[in-house]
């Protein structure tokens, strides 16, 4: 159990440590066909699906082993009993939300079906389906989301201030006040640009300059093959037009400023082996990527100090849905493919915390403007 968060500690069984035949049943499931033959149920599966699918899998095993079970003395599809998938359900709760559970079932059923197809996993099947029904996500960010509109807006006011002070010319600013205003112009594109493309974490970390961001005569876009995705196909967005200027002088000014800057906190880059910075698009303090670390620690501070409370990177996802649930509800199909998901059914039941309060609030709006024009129009009221 973690000290942390109170959730089952997890891990996965590394697959060189499988018991052949569970190896055996990977390798079959997984292979690719051809034109006599077709390949495995997992020969489809994306990158990404393939090492979700082998984690879960690697995790029931790991289980299994933490209770005593020895994988060789029985065939991998019978250690599917109902009595282990209880309890395996019950330990994989602790900690955690109705969905996330699911989502863990989805995907080892996911494996399963693959792995063997041959056993009929319809009990399985319809747990997943119950527990499905029954899971509601528990929207712990209710209250703390902002509007899409207003964090751009934080990013801008934190670029506008920034670029004053790296403007000054007299002379009077100390080196630490032009490196925080770098920082702050660095946090400000970041903060506008999730707020206008809410990307995964992981790649607007992984954005490097030429591959994923690739540079026109006045339009720069976003590009995400599959396999850095969630995505069945390239996901491919613009950039933001109105942080093209910010985005160029960011790259031809900023960036070069905080690639030689000293590493903050009185360090020198003798005293560690940085990772280079290569390509990467955003980087620290003294030339290293950023990391997830000091992403979140940049957002975190500059939303508490204008929200009053934190909030964290992959919540700009929420509050895009959000946003867009309350003020155009008929255009969360543009929201899904904007979150680069297939159904809309994920983006409203896993992103958008809209409340009832808001929705009767905007109804109420809808009546009062109805009963206005009937009392301003004589024949209307007749």
């Amino acid at each position: 159990m973690s000290a942390a968060t109170g959730r089952a500690s997890h891990p996965a069984l590394p697959q060189a440590a499988w018991p052949d035949a569970d190896r055996a049943a990977w390798a079959a499931g997984c292979r690719q066909g051809d034109f006599l033959e077709p390949g495995g149920r997992g020969a489809a599966w994306r990158p990404a699906s393939r090492r979700s699918a082998e984690r879960a899998y690697g995790r029931w095993l790991a289980w299994l082993i933490d209770r005593q079970v020895d994988l060789a003395a029985e065939a991998p599809a019978e250690r599917f009993t109902d009595a282990r998938v209880r309890s395996y359900l019950a330990f994989v709760a602790k900690g955690r939300s109705p969905v996330t559970v699911v989502s863990y079932l989805g995907c080892l059923i996911m494996v399963v079906t693959a792995l063997f197809p041959e056993r009929d996993w319809r009990r399985l099947r319809a747990t997943h389906g119950r527990l499905n029904r029954q899971a509601k996500p528990i929207h712990r960010k209710q209250g703390q989301l902002v509007s899409a509109g207003d964090l751009l807006q934080l990013g801008l006011d934190l670029m506008a201030h920034a670029t004053e002070v790296l403007d000054d010319s007299s002379g009077k600013i100390a080196a630490t006040g032009m490196r925080k205003a770098a920082r702050d112009f660095r946090d400000g594109l970041l903060i506008a640009l999730l707020a206008s493309r809410p990307l995964r974490v992981k790649n607007l970390l992984g954005i490097e300059i030429g591959t994923q961001l690739r540079r026109g005569a006045g339009q720069s876009t976003l590009r995400f093959t599959e396999d850095e995705t969630k995505q069945v196909d390239v996901f491919a967005v613009p950039w933001p037009s109105d942080l093209e200027a910010p985005l160029t002088r960011y790259i031809d000014d900023i960036r070069p400023r905080l690639i030689a800057a000293d590493p903050p906190g009185g360090l020198t880059k003798l005293n560690h082996a940085p990772r280079p910075v290569g390509a990467s698009l955003w980087v620290a303090q003294g030339g290293t990527p950023l990391t997830p670390c000091g992403l979140r620690k940049a957002i975190r501070r500059h939303t508490r100090r204008r929200f009053g409370h934190a909030l964290a990177a992959h919540w700009f996802r929420d509050c895009m849905a959000t946003t867009v649930a309350e003020k155009a509800p008929d255009q969360m199909p543009v929201a899904a493919r904007i979150l680069g998901h297939g159904a809309l059914n994920t983006t409203e039941r896993h992103y958008v915390a809209a409340t009832s309060e808001s929705a009767l609030s905007r109804y109420h709006d809808l009546i009062v403007s109805i009963r206005q024009q009937i009392a301003s129009d004589p024949e209307r009221r007749e």
